[in-house]
């Protein structure tokens, strides 16, 4: 028994290598894997980037609804700004998109930060640089007063309602779903995000635009 085994595991380390059949299969069969996983990944980032792009929003604008109803005076502004990186007392309100922003507490309610510091920003972030931001009135700013509603007027801007997000795919349908997403702010100061074609169709419609 023991002659007969030492030969056979001789033998099957002597054959350890691959012929060129074999290595021309399995080349072939990775490639396949790889055309059908590369796009789906691509995707994948796609999707995941708009997600938290909105979801940063909407936690920021959640914020500012949940510190104004704290604090009872003044009002809790979500802001567009054009660089988000500064300073807290170099932070100005630009009224543009909401690719960069900051929320702050407007003490006088005057729709604008002041340099200071006696509005203390609470929050600040920025989107992806690939992604592309549409919102309405272009006033860019979104304000609450201690009722957690809405302000009709932040310091004489209209506030934003309406956002949309996208990225280079746009407003392309999958099913019911878009592959862009949008933001809506109701009256009484809810937000949400939707993904829904009709939704983000909606949107772009109130907007007069497209997408990106």
């Amino acid at each position: 028994m023991r002659a007969r085994t030492v030969p056979a595991m001789r033998n099957f380390l002597q054959s350890r290598g691959f012929t060129i059949i074999e290595l021309m299969t399995t080349v072939a069969i990775v490639g396949m894997i790889a055309a059908f996983a590369i796009p789906n990944m691509r995707v994948f980032i796609q999707n995941n980037r708009l997600a938290t792009s909105g979801n940063d929003l909407l936690h920021a604008i959640q914020i500012a609804r949940t510190e104004a109803i704290k604090r009872q005076t003044g009002s809790v502004t979500v802001c567009a700004t054009a660089n988000s990186s500064l300073g807290d007392n170099a932070l100005t309100c630009n009224y543009g998109t909401f690719s960069q922003w900051f929320v702050f507490y407007d003490l006088n309610n005057d729709g604008q930060h002041a340099i200071d510091g006696t509005e203390p920003v609470l929050a600040r972030g920025a989107v992806n640089s690939s992604d592309t931001i549409r919102n309405d009135a272009n006033s860019g700013i979104v304000c609450y007063g201690p009722t957690g509603f809405l302000n009709v007027a932040c310091g004489a801007k209209t506030p934003t309602r309406t956002v949309v997000m996208c990225d280079a795919r746009g407003n392309q349908p999958i099913g019911a779903n878009s592959t862009a997403r949008t933001l809506l702010v109701s009256q009484t100061g809810r937000a949400r995000i939707s993904q829904l074609v009709a939704d983000v169709s909606s949107s772009l419609t109130t907007l007069g635009g497209t997408c990106p």
